[in-house]
């Protein structure tokens, strides 16, 4: 590392400003630890990601940053309506603890960072993690970081880095428990749009998700009468949609033509209010996600195309699991981050077979179009295939042979 005379050092380092990190910094902030939080971008900015949550992530938002705060920055989603380009749909409805969540993704980020600030942790703006070299897990070796902020180079210690970095997560590289890029690679786009049909914010509205041959199109209401458009596709077809029409905007609006219009969409022909942004891969790996020194939380831990969008609602989970086991571990409890690993891993590992195998389905279309029609004409099934994608029951329900029988049999 680049040699500086004057160290800084503070208990635990979190490398990443989004809904991970900063939930990270308010909880371990509240619990009495010593926080130091470096985000890159000197305020928040929109950037291709997903804004459709489980009635979850309300819950959460909730418990940061209280009933009020947390209402203004989502819609209530009560219905997903999930359709095919042949017409095959079926609406999925929320269970009764709750609607879904359109969020107001760059608001949340700037109310999470004011909180963890207002919890004590100290949230540097700016300020570009260039290095890092981890320390032990048992606390004797400080992790170090090269820091660059808008004053110059800083080094820093300290006991533990908390990686909330993302899918390119530095701190995983760092740690080396990345693990080989997955084979199909894919993009997202992302905007949102003027909807003149807007309901208030605190009523709930319909979300929509449009499946193509290997692509599909969400469209979520989030606050302040707008649509987030947000579209996923493979990088060959992204790559051979910028060829034949030069810009993202362009690829985003030809999928939106391909895409049939329903009433009321008043959206479609309004502008948009932010640039369409990419991201890419929609993929990230890794072996472990806590380890000798570091924790990670939120898409630096493992990331898959959920297709449900639950990203934002894992992110905040999962920072719940890590602070809690961050705080044992400072407590003198040596196995807390082992734990959070296994239990991370656990909660999530049959939710992930289910957005493998909803991958399959979007690459055969007539397997999906039967899969969708089942779904619309057998009540029962529908209901808990929707609690699931929800986080409202145990993905164990939808893997089950019996669950599988009753929605493919003829």
């Amino acid at each position: 590392m680049v040699s500086t005379r004057h160290w800084n050092e503070v208990e635990i380092a979190v490398v990443g400003g989004g809904p991970a990190g900063a939930a990270m910094a308010i909880r371990l902030a509240a619990a009495g630890r010593e926080v130091a939080l470096f985000e890159r971008w000197h305020r928040p900015r929109w950037r291709a990601s997903g804004v459709y949550s489980s009635p979850s992530t309300r819950t959460e938002l909730s418990e940061l940053l209280g009933d009020g705060a947390a209402g203004s920055l989502v819609r209530p989603i009560s219905e997903l309506l999930v359709e095919s380009l042949s017409g095959a749909s079926v609406v999925l409805v929320h269970g009764t603890d709750g609607p879904a969540v359109g969020v107001d993704r760059v608001r949340l980020e700037a109310a999470l960072l004011a909180r963890a600030r207002q919890a004590g942790a100290q949230v540097h703006e700016g300020a570009v993690v260039r290095e890092v070299v981890l320390g032990s897990e048992a606390g004797a070796a400080d992790a170090q970081l090269l820091v660059s902020t808008p004053s110059g180079q800083e080094r820093w210690r300290s006991r533990l880095v908390v990686g909330a970095d993302g899918p390119r997560s530095l701190v995983a590289r760092s740690a080396g428990v990345t693990r080989r890029p997955l084979p199909v690679v894919r993009a997202g786009l992302s905007v949102h749009r003027l909807d003149p049909a807007a309901l208030p914010d605190h009523l709930p509205m319909t979300a929509r998700l449009v499946f193509g041959a290997g692509w599909y199109v969400g469209v979520t209401p989030v606050p302040r009468g707008r649509v987030n458009v947000g579209a996923v596709l493979s990088r060959a077809e992204l790559q051979r949609r910028l060829a034949g029409k030069g810009a993202p905007t362009a690829v985003m609006n030809r999928l939106l033509d391909e895409i049939p219009r329903r009433r009321g969409e008043l959206w479609r022909n309004e502008p948009i209010v932010d640039q369409v942004t990419v991201t890419m891969p929609l993929a990230h790996r890794v072996a472990r996600i806590a380890g000798p020194g570091f924790v990670l939380v939120g898409d630096a831990c493992g990331y898959i195309d959920p297709v449900s969008g639950e990203g934002i609602g894992r992110a905040l989970q999962g920072a719940e699991l890590a602070a809690t086991a961050i705080d044992r571990w400072r407590n003198g409890d040596r196995s807390a981050l082992s734990r959070y690993d296994q239990r991370l891993r656990a909660r999530y590992r049959r939710k992930d077979l289910i957005s493998w195998i909803l991958q399959g389905f979007m690459g055969q279309p007539a397997m999906l179009d039967y899969a969708i029609r089942r779904l619309d004409r057998r009540p029962s099934v529908r209901r808990v295939f929707g609690m699931v994608m929800s986080d409202l029951a145990p993905p164990e329900r939808a893997l089950d042979p019996r669950f599988l029988a009753a929605l493919l049999a003829p």
